[in-house]
């Protein structure tokens, strides 16, 4: 009785949402990861191609391979694919704290922001530029990057402390 109820309402068109025992289709998950594969792929191109010195597309791989001027290969290995590549890692570790946070603390919204682990960094790097550095004129972009990261690990840390001794998630996300 309660399949025929789901299928029921399956067929009349449910609200989106999955029925219990009903599945998602591995096709569908496919064509959406093919789908940002090209768009990680076009967005690639288009970074390594596009600045103040164009560098056509099509001359990329014979510029990696040792062709084309001085200039270009450069511009093209000193600059442009370390920028790019570092921007698919670091957008690829954002996704995943993302999800890391979210499937920890079972909420949806639970983010560095509402949790008060961005607030933390930010805390490190000002006691930095004003107890350590000397100032923001003595202060160097490595220095403030590893005090946002300690401040960032640090708060994480008080968090995970602070969420063993509290009895509802909702009362840490507004305790951040």
């Amino acid at each position: 009785m309660e399949r025929r109820k789901q299928e029921q309402a399956h067929s009349e068109g449910h609200s989106g949402r999955n029925l219990p025992g009903e599945t998602h289709s591995g096709r569908n998950y496919a064509a959406v990861f093919a789908l940002l594969a090209a768009a990680i792929l076009v967005g690639a191109v288009l970074n390594t191609a596009l600045g103040s010195v164009a560098i056509p597309p099509g001359r990329i791989p014979e510029i990696l391979l040792g062709g084309g001027s001085a200039q270009e290969r450069n511009i093209l290995t000193q600059i442009r694919l370390p920028r790019m590549c570092m921007t698919i890692l670091l957008g690829g570790a954002l996704a995943v704290s993302g999800y890391l946070l979210q499937t920890f603390f079972g909420n949806p919204i639970a983010g560095p922001y509402v949790l008060g682990i961005s607030s933390g960094a930010k805390l490190f790097v000002c006691a930095v530029l004003l107890f350590v550095a000397g100032g923001a004129q003595q202060a160097s972009g490595v220095r403030m990057v590893l005090a946002a990261f300690a401040g960032a690990l640090v708060t994480t840390g008080l968090i995970v402390l602070l969420s063993r001794r509290v009895r509802h998630m909702a009362s840490l996300l507004a305790a951040g």
